[in-house]
């Protein structure tokens, strides 16, 4: 049985894990115990280690799956169109998203139970007008913001951060860098960087 469930696609074995987790979950609950723990508790721990490991792997994988790529197009002369496309696909993807995000709150109104606001059987007790200012004042200065945090000062302290939005910038100016190298130096970094993200999804795998 094991050996065909490991058989099986991936996202076929995820869909497994998590319809067993769910029925797991709903028969444990919070109150079940296992000798002196509960099963919530082994759940909890477990979830989080889960958790950690992948957030641990999520700065290695992406720079170097982004040097790796941008490196390998740069190489082949292609980079400034497939930059076009990739900015055009973000572009129609965020507006298709938006589109979808407002016509889904509209139709389903999520928060919203009897005509009557759920914030308080959420434990929702922020002061909506607080929030509305704040989320009313985006404008120009925000948009440059966004383009100052894209350049960090430190691009140790953006991974140790978790600022993905300069780590990007930096991977990409890195990878598209290396093609401007004379071959010695940049085949080894190439190899190098092709190595940790190989590493990196076995890892994740």
């Amino acid at each position: 049985m094991l050996r065909k469930l490991t058989g099986l696609k991936l996202h076929w074995q995820i869909l497994i894990a998590i319809l067993l987790a769910a029925v797991a979950g709903q028969l444990a609950g919070t109150s079940a115990t296992l000798g002196p723990v509960t099963f919530y508790s082994v759940f909890d721990f477990l979830g989080t280690i889960f958790i950690n490991a992948l957030k641990m792997l999520i700065v290695p994988l992406i720079s170097s799956s982004i040097v790796v790529g941008v490196a390998g197009i740069g190489a082949s002369g292609n980079l400034g169109r497939l930059g076009g496309k990739t900015l055009l696909f973000y572009a129609m993807t965020t507006l298709f998203a938006i589109l979808l995000g407002l016509l889904l709150v509209n139709v389903v109104r999520p928060g919203i139970l009897d005509g009557q606001p759920v914030g308080e059987l959420l434990a929702l007790h922020a002061d909506t007008g607080a929030l509305l200012e704040k989320v009313g004042d985006k404008g120009v200065g925000d948009v440059v913001q966004i383009f100052l945090r894209m350049v960090p000062t430190n691009i140790v302290r953006a991974a140790s951060e978790g600022s993905m939005l300069g780590i990007i910038f930096f991977c990409l100016l890195f990878g598209f860098f290396m093609t401007r190298l004379e071959e010695s130096l940049a085949d080894p970094l190439f190899r190098f960087c092709s190595g940790v993200f190989q590493v990196m999804m076995h890892m994740t795998e």
